[in-house]
């Protein structure tokens, strides 16, 4: 049962079970095919009893007042009744995939836990270098016009997103298998590289610099010594990595077309250096973001109590505006600055927790979560972010859980 647990995870963090989906492989959505039998088959597999403690961790309470603020705030939102319903669910969901995914890491095998995630990160890898060189089969006009390619995850930017999560949960069960960890960090940039995401790139560039200076380790390892005399070895690597990539940029460019116009060639042009000075500063703010950002902050400083449950999200309550693309704002504006502080409180003791259990690609997770919410407004639904936060709870809570059994049993003999 849990190989088979095992291929679910695989499936949803991958972001397979959409693509599935798209191509008419499925008979329904994920919502009502996918997760409602790896939730049934978790509940077979795990007592319920044992779930129980993970209750207690950090996390699930964040999920679960993210949750309640939902349901009371139905009391005053405007939003259709549609989409507080989708809100609601997508929350409740969310809770019991991480809940469920914990308990499955942390009582499986190293093995097990190292297949799953290497797979989920290879795969959803694998599809956006599949997209880019041969072509995924054509879901919709928009995706066939698209020249960034974000695979199975269909959107680049969430496509990257997944990829270097992924690739941080997996490293923490590959410190003693060199090779494979270090094909994973190449495979990491060369497909985030790929999907052209700002974001991802300079996250691949954050963790790169810390992971070497730790030495690619799971736990701290690094002192004030090593760190200078490790200092050398990355700017060797990040001189080789920035001359590869802007190779491999140029290359792209020349047999691919499609890749000097657009989106995909501004980024290109600010890689290889061809970018104009003028530009710069307008690329790094397209997308309307900074206007979503003025607009929301205006509406949250005039009630920051909140505006209700899908307020953001649906067009009909907000003057036909885009979601706000920053869950930080997302939380100010439909439920209120309560749920804000609790937020902020959450994400800076992620970085507490990872400092205290000597779990270091935790750290760099906690960091790169926090910067992950300036730039969408659903981060709690995007599934490779929760099984990631799974994997990181599951190797605290797990320590937590062993040390109670073994002050059970030594007050037990007592």
């Amino acid at each position: 049962m849990r190989y088979i647990l095992g291929v679910i995870i695989i499936i949803l963090a991958s972001y397979s079970d959409i693509f599935l989906f798209r191509m008419g492989l499925l008979p329904s959505s994920p919502a009502y095919t996918i997760i409602p039998v790896f939730i049934a088959l978790s509940f077979m597999t795990f007592p319920l009893t044992d779930i129980l403690d993970i209750f207690r961790s950090h996390t699930f309470k964040m999920l679960a007042l993210v949750l309640i603020f939902s349901l009371i705030y139905t009391a005053i939102t405007r939003a259709k009744l549609a989409v507080i319903l989708e809100k609601v669910t997508l929350n409740t969901i969310t809770i019991f995939l991480y809940v469920l995914c914990v308990q499955f890491f942390r009582t499986s095998s190293s093995n097990l836990s190292i297949m799953v995630m290497v797979s989920a990160f290879f795969i959803l890898g694998g599809s956006v270098v599949y997209d880019m060189f041969i072509g995924l089969p054509k879901r919709s006009l928009e995706l066939a016009m698209s020249v960034r390619k974000g695979g199975f995850g269909e959107n680049p930017n969430q496509a990257a997103s997944g990829i270097k999560f992924l690739a941080l949960a997996a490293l923490v069960f590959l410190t003693d298998k060199i090779k494979l960890k270090y094909i994973v960090i190449a495979f990491m940039v060369v497909s985030v590289f790929l999907t052209f995401s700002r974001s991802g790139l300079v996250s691949v560039v954050f963790i790169l610099g810390l992971g070497a200076l730790n030495n690619w380790d799971y736990q701290f390892k690094f002192t004030p010594v090593t760190i200078v005399q490790r200092s050398v070895k990355l700017v060797i690597l990040f001189v080789v990595l920035f001359i590869a990539l802007v190779g491999i940029g140029n290359i792209v460019r020349a047999n691919f077309p499609a890749f000097n116009r657009g989106e995909a060639g501004k980024r290109l042009d600010l890689l290889t250096g061809n970018s104009k000075t003028k530009n710069v500063s307008k690329q790094a703010f397209e997308g309307g973001r900074e206007v979503l950002l003025a607009i929301y902050w205006n509406e949250f400083k005039k009630n920051p109590l909140g505006y209700g449950t899908g307020y953001s999200s649906d067009k009909s309550a907000n003057n036909n505006k885009l979601n706000t693309h920053n869950y930080y704002l997302y939380l100010a504006v439909n439920f209120g600055f309560v749920a804000l502080l609790c937020y902020l409180v959450y994400v800076l003791y992620n970085i507490r927790v990872s400092i205290k259990y000597d779990q270091f690609y935790y750290l760099i997770f906690s960091i790169l979560f926090i910067l992950e919410g300036f730039f969408t407004h659903s981060i709690f639904y995007y599934r490779p972010i929760i099984v990631c936060l799974a994997v990181f709870d599951s190797q605290v809570y797990k320590t937590l859980s062993e040390s109670r059994i073994k002050t059970r049993l030594a007050n037990h003999l007592k």
